[in-house]
């Protein structure tokens, strides 16, 4: 594995402001991860449980902290499905459509 491709995990967080209505605050952290090809049986496979499945990546199971949404090659994912196997975890995206596809975006 090379771990030469980076993407951004999201983690989402409200607080109250001063008249009391939660807004909404990200803490993002850029890790290393590998692209995982999405071979035709996982695809299938998770389309009759009714789950999305656009790109598959790979991160250190220590970086991942329960975090729903990546931003990832210029584009925002949720996390579907995540598969925890001992110093390494994947997680199965579902891209986000947007109007825009960029970091300033919320995702």
């Amino acid at each position: 594995m090379r771990w030469n491709e980076t993407c951004v995990l999201v983690d989402k967080s409200y607080e109250p402001d001063s008249e009391g209505v939660l807004q909404p605050t990200d803490t993002r952290k850029q890790v290393f991860c590998n692209p995982r090809a999405v071979g035709a049986h996982t695809w299938s496979s998770m389309y009759e449980i009714g789950i999305s499945c656009d790109a598959q990546i790979q991160v250190r199971t220590c970086d991942y902290d329960e975090q729903l949404d990546v931003f990832y090659r210029g584009k925002w994912f949720s996390v579907e499905v995540v598969q925890e196997r001992g110093d390494f975890s994947t997680l199965t995206l579902r891209h986000q459509k947007s109007d825009t596809d960029d970091m300033e975006g919320d995702g």
